[in-house]
């Protein structure tokens, strides 16, 4: 099969990280099927001919229903899964949101992209692994305030990366940190009168003195993932900016993820410690 004949469904292409995807995927040859939600926003790709884009609301089960009956349609089949939608709000102590807000954003963050990814499944290509890619976020490994219901979502989704692993031999599944980017979910956290002060001005700080991490590093990384294949990625949680998926360690940290295979997942920190000492 080329890369002309591979298509890649892309979860919001409307996103700032799923636009850049989908525009770089294009660009090497591959068919691009997404979705979005504004239609100014994807105006760069809509109209390429290897690009068929879908209008989406992931909130909306009858908007989901209505990407499946296209799917059958159209007899499209995906080799890889990537969902990009991305929701920070509600930026607020938990006691202090608003719950249906909150759920709302947990919603949108974990359980209507696993609910798109349920109802696509049957249209992955029947031959071979195909690859699912989420985006994880900060506070995996502490505590960003008045972020719960973004990061308990990506965590969600971090934990579901590694059942979906084991129990599908046909799923090359897994979960990818792009640290911070500049798109517009970043930016509104700027124009939310909501904000807390803290958060602000860290964001208002990363936007005028950091790049921010290269889109085509993201892509790059994750096609990098894609042909490691099961027994190295799948399961596991990535970071396109710390981990040594490139350059000199890069062979050590494929032998390390062959061995260990808890590695890069949520486990218990020291929780063999008493242990091994009965």
């Amino acid at each position: 099969m080329t890369k002309a004949q591979k298509t890649i469904f892309i979860l919001s292409v409307s996103s700032g990280i799923g636009l850049e995807l989908a525009k770089r995927y294009l660009d090497d040859g591959y068919q691009v099927i997404g979705t979005y939600r504004k239609k100014k926003i994807v105006k760069e790709v809509i109209g390429r001919p290897s690009c068929h884009l879908i209008p989406c609301d992931i909130t909306r089960k009858s908007d989901i229903s209505r990407l499946v009956s296209e799917f059958k349609k159209r007899r499209i089949f995906w080799q890889t899964f990537i969902s990009a939608v991305g929701l920070l709000q509600p930026l607020a102590r938990f006691f202090k949101v608003d719950f249906d807000e909150w759920s709302r954003s947990v919603h949108v963050n974990a359980i209507e992209q696993l609910r798109v990814l349920h109802a696509l499944y049957p249209f992955h290509q029947a031959r071979g692994v195909s690859h699912v890619v989420f985006f994880a976020g900060s506070g995996t490994n502490n505590v960003v305030v008045n972020m719960s219901a973004y990061i308990t979502s990506k965590i969600m989704l971090i934990k579901m990366c590694e059942f979906l692993d084991a129990e599908n031999e046909n799923l090359n599944i897994f979960i990818v940190g792009p640290g911070w980017t500049k798109t517009k979910s970043h930016e509104q956290i700027l124009k939310d009168k909501n904000t807390p002060r803290e958060k602000y001005l860290e964001t208002l700080h990363f936007f005028k003195n950091n790049p921010g991490t290269d889109f085509q590093d993201i892509y790059d990384c994750i096609r990098w993932l894609c042909r490691q294949g099961k027994a190295v990625a799948s399961g596991r949680n990535f970071s396109v900016v710390h981990d040594p998926w490139r350059g000199n360690n890069k062979q050590k940290l494929i032998k390390e993820l062959l061995v260990d295979t808890n590695m890069y997942k949520l486990r218990r920190f020291k929780n063999n410690l008493f242990v091994k000492e009965r």
